[in-house]
């Protein structure tokens, strides 16, 4: 019951941006344990096969039970949505780049691993292409498949680093209410590439983020902020000097208070 309870936090952490299910992990003691057990190893699924099947249960209960709601505020709130959103990211920037100078002084090599992703991201945001996080995916293709197969593989990858939010991941490529929609709606036709990505990520991302970790930290969290950055610029929906634009700009303000204050905690 205790790992359920544990998976259903970590499945709401990962339906809010901002929120990192990896540091949930490490709250309750559990990070070790979980990134010990995602392996293609017989031996290591055998032994920790009822500590994953429970978390596993409680993280699908925190994800369907919580997906909804934020489905219903993207349909009925957007703009207000959306503002919330980038507030949670400009709260959170000053944890990155804690993270980033810990490590010492930036030099040439990592200030490129900030600007490439920060440029990838203003020119999706100059080209239209955020528009995906407008526009649901509701039928798939060749190419939506494979970019659902890696919107999985990345959240689930970034998921298992402590500080860092998949579905915070997800918002910057701008596939989070494409796959947010899916839960809520159960579309396993969407799903079942997601999930394939997801299966690829927590495999194949649990010992190279070990390796990001300890070898490149300082580059790995330069790349995670130039992206972040960026993404503010792709969530923009634009403005409008009304009622509703005057709630958003207090629904941001909150939102990076809340984002800030968590992150400093």
């Amino acid at each position: 019951m205790r790992n359920i309870f544990i998976g259903m936090i970590l499945g709401i952490a990962n339906v809010i941006p901002g929120v990192s299910a990896g540091t949930m992990a490490v709250i309750f003691k559990i990070y070790d344990q979980l990134l010990d057990s995602i392996s293609l190893d017989m031996e290591k699924l055998k032994k920790n096969f009822n500590f994953l099947a429970a978390l596993g249960i409680g993280v699908v209960i925190g994800v369907v039970g919580f997906s909804s709601i934020i489905t219903y505020l993207y349909e009925n709130y957007s703009m207000q949505t959306s503002f919330a959103f980038i507030g949670v990211i400009v709260g959170s920037i000053p944890m990155i780049y804690k993270k980033v100078s810990q490590e010492g002084p930036v030099n040439f090599d990592g200030l490129i691993l900030f600007v490439i992703p920060l440029f990838i991201m203003l020119y999706m945001s100059i080209q239209g292409d955020s528009g995906e996080n407008t526009t649901i995916i509701r039928q798939l293709s060749t190419m939506s498949m494979v970019w659902l197969i890696f919107a999985g593989a990345i959240s689930a990858f970034t998921m298992i680093i402590p500080g860092i939010s998949g579905s915070f991941i997800l918002l910057t490529i701008g596939a989070y209410t494409t796959i947010i929609t899916a839960i809520s709606e159960r579309n396993v036709l969407i799903l079942i590439p997601v999930g394939i990505g997801v299966v690829i990520g927590l495999v194949g991302g649990s010992k190279l983020v070990r390796i990001l970790m300890e070898k490149y930290t300082q580059n790995t969290y330069l790349v995670i902020l130039g992206l972040v950055v960026g993404s503010i610029f792709t969530l923009y929906p634009g403005f409008s000097l009304n009622k509703t634009g005057i709630i958003s700009i207090i629904c941001m303000t909150a939102a990076a208070i809340i984002s800030y204050s968590f992150s400093e905690n």
